[in-house]
């Protein structure tokens, strides 16, 4: 019988939800397995899913606060996710393969954020803090942080790493190999809003409410409304304490 038990717990645990889907604004669908489904509000993520909009938009929330938002044409993959409160086994990887995506670290990014990976066919990145913003296609990667900082690695054998302040953006372009074939930084301009997904996104009233509420430390549930996620500030640093990580205060 105690056998039977832990089967069970094991089982439950290995097909644990690591976070949900709290809104979907049109097309969007998750891979598992070698099935598609569509995409819906409060719909459970698994670990190994593949995220795929096509003229949606779509918002996540992980179980450590993170919040991850895709623009339209966007492929993700939530490739290893662990949490659990207390524990100081965590992980975070994820992969973006095309679009655009818009990132807030919850705890996974305070407490271990060289174990918090965003990864490219390029680029490996690392938040501290933060929120930040990549876009990508075959030929370019575009990453903009707006509040806190975040480390490139690239993947090209070359040993060295970019660190970008807030307020900073980045382009990337790519060789035909895959290898970086020039990279150039510089300010944030327009208000942060310049690429072709984010002005998509800013066009629509409720997605612009939606993204105040990100960079107030919010979510949107299920229905679209705009509530609090009990931190009052994006860091999941409610004291103020970590200069790197601001919140709000209490």
């Amino acid at each position: 019988m105690y056998k039977i038990i832990l089967l069970c717990l094991m089982a439950t645990l290995v097909v644990a939800d690591v976070g949900k889907v709290t809104v979907v604004k049109g097309d969007a669908s998750v891979e598992r397995d070698v099935k598609v489904i569509k995409a819906h509000n409060n719909m459970g993520l698994l670990k190994q899913d593949i995220v795929e909009t096509a003229e949606g938009r779509l918002q996540m929330h992980f179980n450590d606060n993170t919040v991850i938002s895709l623009g339209k044409e966007s492929r993700f993959v939530i490739k290893e996710y662990l949490y659990e409160e207390n524990s100081q086994e965590l992980a975070a990887t994820f992969r973006i393969e095309r679009g655009f995506i818009k990132t807030i670290t919850g705890a996974i990014g305070k407490m271990m954020p060289d174990l918090f990976v965003l990864e490219t066919s390029t680029t490996k990145i690392t938040p501290k803090g933060t929120i930040w913003s990549v876009e990508v296609n075959s030929k370019s990667e575009i990453y903009k942080v707006l509040e806190g900082r975040v480390t490139l690695a690239f993947n090209d054998g070359v040993e060295r790493k970019v660190e970008l302040l807030a307020g900073e953006t980045a382009s990337l372009l790519k060789a035909s190999n895959g290898s970086v074939k020039s990279f150039k930084r510089g300010k944030i301009s327009n208000n942060g809003i310049s690429s072709k997904y984010e002005n998509r996104i800013e066009q629509n009233a409720a997605l612009v409410n939606e993204d105040g509420a990100i960079n107030a430390g919010s979510i949107i549930d299920a229905s679209g409304n705009i509530i609090d996620d009990g931190n009052r500030g994006h860091g999941n640093d409610p004291d103020g304490n970590d200069p790197d990580n601001p919140g709000l205060g209490g």
